[in-house]
């Protein structure tokens, strides 16, 4: 930087530097800040240099070199007060991170031109709260661990979305922006072995009827928790539906194949709706559903053939496909392939009489 932009930044840190020692000390209310004249001083330092930006950095290191201390010294207190209490812990560390944030926000306003893009200087505050947490590891550990305590028991119906909203948003908003496995992994890893564990639970004590309607509620449950609460974190909700799956329908497949066998035998269409919408989320889910319509085509159809009613079979299954299955492609093709190889002439779908 030429000499002269480096004079307009020294006196504009020489401004901005106690008044940021004065927000972080709270002391505010009782010191005055020389807010314009700060604001004039860093507008200076940044218009007299051909690539503000540049400037603009450099007085963003300086703020966060002059944060970063204190921050620490909050944080390594915390850390004394560890508690193995999550009722405990994670107010303590909710309210450090709301004052730190806040302070930052009001730092962010004082040097109102340094963030003309108003994103830029709290996106490094972030990364400094992220990097002093990560530095005082086990308190960084026991409140990820509290956190997913609190969705799990949110899950569970121990609390109530209502009641843990924002707290949960705020605590959440403390690991964006970091490595997956500092939050991502563990969140997911807690994910997976609680619709693992309670999968198994309510098998034992549902049908397929009630099962379905359990998964279909938790998908529901959870993509509403994306909208609300992870929203933060785009690879959380996008890799959670995969989760699910395969803990809630590919690890019970067989119990679901053995339900859709009771579904068409009773042709309970709200139930099969249910689970072709469960299953059509994905190409590889579908291909299970494919497989039990395959199953029960072939285990059906040879008795019909026999007895001579493989038509009103076909009928029968053909008008659950258009209302169930919502004229699905690949199973359309299941039924055709299946019926036609049993001897039965199944007429294109436009051909067919509408009921």
């Amino acid at each position: 930087m030429a000499p002269v932009v480096l004079a307009y930044l020294a006196d504009a840190w020489e401004l901005l530097k106690p008044a940021v020692k004065i927000i972080l000390d709270d002391e505010y209310k009782s010191v005055d800040i020389p807010c314009t004249k700060i604001y004039m001083a860093v507008q200076r330092a940044c218009f007299a240099d051909a690539d503000p930006e540049t400037v603009q950095v450099h007085i963003f290191g300086l703020i966060e070199q002059e944060c970063e201390p204190h921050l620490a010294s909050v944080l390594q207190s915390l850390a004394k007060q560890i508690s193995d209490d999550p009722s405990v812990l994670l107010p303590l560390v909710h309210n450090c991170w709301l004052d730190f944030r806040r302070k930052m926000l009001f730092v962010s306003d004082l040097a109102m031109y340094v963030t003309c893009n108003e994103y830029t200087l709290w996106d490094g505050c972030q990364k400094l709260f992220h990097k002093q947490l990560s530095m005082t590891s086990q308190l960084q550990h026991q409140v990820i661990t509290a956190i997913l305590g609190l969705i799990t028991d949110e899950r569970s119906g121990k609390t109530t979305a209502n009641n843990t909203s924002d707290f949960l948003k705020n605590l959440m908003e403390m690991f964006l922006g970091l490595s997956r496995y500092v939050f991502e992994k563990p969140f997911l890893d807690s994910t997976s072995k609680f619709y693992s564990e309670q999968a198994e639970k309510i098998l034992q004590q549902s049908d397929i009827s009630n099962y379905l309607k359990y998964v279909e509620g938790v998908f529901h449950a959870e993509r509403k928790k994306c909208r609300e609460h992870y929203f933060f974190f785009a690879a959380c909700c996008l890799q959670l539906p995969r989760v699910l799956e395969r803990q809630l329908l590919v690890a019970h497949v067989s119990f679901l194949e053995e339900g859709f066998k009771l579904l068409m035998d009773e042709s309970l269409i709200d139930d099969l709706g249910r689970m072709y919408r469960l299953f059509s989320r994905e190409d590889y889910l579908l291909h299970y559903l494919d497989r039990s319509l395959k199953s029960y085509i072939l285990a059906k159809g040879e008795g019909a053939r026999q007895e001579g009613s493989l038509h009103e079979l076909h009928t029968s299954i053909d008008k659950i496909w258009r209302r169930c299955f919502f004229e699905d492609e690949l199973l359309d093709k299941t039924i055709r392939d299946f019926f036609e190889g049993m001897g039965l002439h199944v007429p294109g779908q436009w051909e067919c009489s509408e009921d």
